[in-house]
C-alpha cells in the first residue's frame, strides 16, 4: 500500500486534463496526474480531428454563440458556452507556446498535421509541457473511489494496472478529466480506455449528473478496407445539392434525405444520424446501414463543393475511391454531451471535486457543434486548474484515514475471493452491457425498448455479483464494468424520462420536441443509496445573446 499527498489530483490525461494540470502548477499548486495509459496516449483528444471553433470578432462570436445554442437544442448553458467563446481565440492561440502548430481560418482554427490524427500533436506537445514542468504522473493506474468526507472530496483511491498496487493520494482539491462514456456502445470511434470511470465515481461520490441521455453519433465507412475518418456529416451536407435528391440511398435503394426536409435545412449531426437510423428500422431489412453514393460527381467536383483548407486536405485520400465506389455507413458512438454538472468554475456541487472536458455537462445541450469539443477542453482546462489551484491554497490538507483504505482493500479483494462454483468473467458483463445499451439506446429510443433495457441490465446486475477476477487484468475488467452497468441504467432512465425529442435523443413515440413542457435538464443524483432523477428547468434560453453578460470574463494569464 503506497500513500501520496498533492494539492491538486488530476485524473485523465487527454487535452483537458493535461491542460487543467499545467495551468495548475503554473498556479503555484503542487500537481499529481493520473492516467489509465501512458501520459496523453488512448484518449480522444489524441485521436481528434484537430479543429478547434474559434473567432476573435464580436459578429464571429455572436455567430458562434447562436449556432452552439441552435445544435444544442437550447439545453445549453449559456454562461459556459459564452466563456468558451469569449476565452476560445486566446486560450487556442496560445497553443502555439507550447510547440503546436496551428492554421487559422474565418471562424475556425487547425492543428497543422501531415499525418492523421492531428490531435495526436496536441497531446504530445501538452505532455512535454507536462513534464517540462516537472508534475508528478501515475501512469497504468486507475482511480475507483473518490474519499468524501461531510460533502467535501479529500482524496482518492488507485491501483496499478500492471501490479494491482493499491494507492492512497490525500489531496485538497480533485479534478476529473476521464472523459466520456461512448465506449459503452459495441460501435465507437473511442479509444478503449473510455468506460464512463469518472462520471461513475462522481455519481458514487454524491456529485449531480446531468442530460445523460444525449449521446453524440456520427456516421462512419464500415467498408473493408476504407478508413474511418470522421467526415461524412459535413461532406453530406456539402454535396447533397449537386446529387439529385441526395447522397443517401437506403435499404431499398431510396434517396431519403429529402423525407427528413434535411436537403432545404442545414445538416447537424444528430438530424442526419435520427434520418439514417429512421430508414433502418423504416426499410426493415436487416442491414444496419445505409449507403452513400457520390459517384454522379467526379474527384475534383467532390473536393470543389467543400469550402475550408481543412476539409479539403482531409478528403485527399478519399475522394477517387468515392467518385468510384458507393459506400456503406454506419452510425457509431462518437461523444457524450451528459457528465458531470459544474458552474463557471468547473465546481461540482461537491467541495473540493472539479470537472473538465467530456465528463463534465452543459456546454453543449442536447447535440456538440463541430469544433467545440477541443476548444471546449482548452478553455475550460485552464480554467479548472487555475480555480482548483486557487481552492487548495486556501484548503487544509487531510491525510486519508486507514478505514477508507482497508475499504478500498476490501472492494478489489471482494472480485478476487468468489467461492463456489459460479464465477462469471468481468469481459462478459462489458460485453452484455455494450449489447444492451446499443439496442435499446441506440439514437432513436422507445418507451418499450428502454423499459426491456432496465430487465436487462437488472438480470446482468445479479450475474455482475459473481464477477470473479483471477489477475490483475481481469481486476481493472471488473472495476470498468462496474462502472459502465451502473452508468448504463442511469443513461436508460434518463432516456426513459424524457418524454421527447431533442437533439441526439429522439423517441419514435414521442417524436416532436416540447420546449413548453421539457426545455429543462434532467438531474440525477444519489440520495440514501438511491437514484433520483429530477428536473431544473431553463428559462428564457432562446433569447440569449452573447452582448447579455455583463463585462468580459478575466483573463486568467
Amino acid at each position: 500500500m503506497k500513500k501520496l499527498s498533492t494539492d491538486v489530483l488530476i485524473i485523465g490525461s487527454g487535452g483537458a486534463g493535461l491542460r487543467t494540470a499545467i495551468e495548475a502548477k503554473k498556479s503555484g499548486a503542487d500537481v499529481f496526474l493520473v492516467s489509465k495509459s501512458k501520459t496523453g496516449l488512448a484518449t480522444c483528444t489524441a485521436c481528434a480531428g484537430g479543429i478547434f471553433r474559434v473567432s476573435h470578432e464580436k459578429r464571429g462570436m455572436t455567430r458562434h454563440f447562436q449556432e452552439t445554442m441552435m445544435a444544442g437544442r437550447f439545453l445549453n448553458n449559456p454562461k459556459l458556452v459564452k466563456i468558451m467563446i469569449r476565452e476560445g481565440w486566446k486560450a487556442v492561440k496560445e497553443l502555439k507556446k507550447f510547440g503546436v502548430d496551428l492554421s487559422f481560418e474565418k471562424n475556425k482554427a487547425s492543428i497543422v498535421s501531415r499525418k492523421l490524427p492531428a490531435g495526436s500533436k496536441l497531446s504530445k506537445a501538452l505532455s512535454n509541457c507536462v513534464s517540462s514542468l516537472g508534475i508528478k504522473t501515475l501512469k497504468n493506474s486507475i482511480v475507483f473511489e473518490l474519499i468524501v468526507e461531510d460533502k467535501k472530496c479529500i482524496g482518492a483511491l488507485a491501483f496499478k494496472r500492471d501490479s494491482g498496487e493499491i494507492i492512497g493520494i490525500s489531496t485538497k482539491a480533485v479534478v476529473l478529466a476521464t472523459g466520456g462514456y461512448a465506449g459503452l456502445y459495441a460501435r465507437n470511434d473511442n479509444p478503449q480506455t473510455i468506460t464512463g470511470d469518472g462520471i461513475a465515481l462522481a455519481f458514487r461520490a454524491g456529485a449531480k449528473l446531468q442530460d445523460l441521455e444525449f449521446v453524440q453519433f456520427q456516421p462512419m465507412f464500415i467498408d473493408a478496407g476504407i478508413p474511418r475518418t470522421p467526415i461524412l456529416d459535413w461532406l453530406i451536407e456539402a454535396t447533397k445539392n449537386f446529387v439529385p435528391d441526395g447522397p443517401l440511398i437506403n435499404n431499398k435503394g431510396e434517396r431519403f434525405l429529402d423525407r427528413y426536409g434535411l436537403l432545404k435545412q442545414q445538416i447537424f449531426r444528430d438530424s442526419l444520424i435520427v434520418a439514417i437510423e429512421r430508414e433502418i428500422l423504416r426499410t426493415n431489412t436487416s442491414k444496419d446501414s445505409v449507403v452513400l453514393d457520390l459517384t454522379a460527381l467526379t474527384a475534383d467536383e467532390i473536393e470543389e463543393t467543400l469550402d475550408s483548407d481543412y476539409q479539403k486536405r482531409l478528403i485527399q485520400l478519399l475522394k477517387h475511391v468515392l467518385a468510384t465506389r458507393k459506400l456503406h455507413i454506419a452510425s457509431f458512438a462518437h461523444y457524450t454531451m451528459g457528465g458531470i454538472q459544474i458552474n463557471e468554475d468547473c465546481k461540482t456541487n461537491i467541495d473540493g471535486l472539479f470537472a473538465v472536458g467530456e465528463v463534465a455537462s452543459g456546454i453543449h445541450g442536447a447535440n456538440r457543434l463541430g469544433g467545440n469539443a477541443l476548444t471546449e477542453i482548452i478553455v475550460f482546462g485552464r480554467i479548472a486548474g487555475h480555480k482548483a489551484a486557487e481552492y487548495a491554497k486556501n484548503t487544509r490538507l487531510v491525510i486519508i484515514d486507514k478505514r477508507y483504505v482497508n475499504y478500498g482493500k476490501n472492494v478489489l479483494q471482494g472480485f478476487s475471493k468468489k467461492t463456489g462454483s459460479k464465477k462469471v468473467d468481468p469481459s462478459l458483463i462489458k460485453l452484455k452491457v455494450k449489447h444492451v445499451v446499443s439496442k435499446f439506446c441506440n439514437p432513436v429510443r422507445n418507451r418499450e425498448g428502454l423499459k426491456s433495457a432496465l430487465e436487462e441490465l437488472k438480470q446482468i446486475e445479479e450475474q455482475a455479483s459473481f464477477m470473479f477476477a483471477e489477475n490483475v487484468f481481469k481486476l481493472n475488467e471488473a472495476v470498468e464494468a462496474e462502472s459502465m452497468l451502473l452508468l448504463g441504467r442511469l443513461i436508460v432512465n434518463s432516456a426513459l424520462a424524457r418524454e421527447e425529442s431533442r437533439g441526439a435523443h429522439f423517441r419514435s413515440d414521442y417524436p416532436e420536441s416540447n420546449d413548453k413542457n421539457w426545455l429543462k435538464n434532467i438531474i440525477v443524483t444519489q440520495e440514501n443509496g438511491k437514484v433520483t432523477l429530477r428536473y431544473e428547468a431553463i428559462l428564457n434560453n432562446k433569447m440569449n445573446r452573447i452582448e447579455e453578460l455583463d463585462g468580459r470574463i478575466p483573463s486568467l494569464m
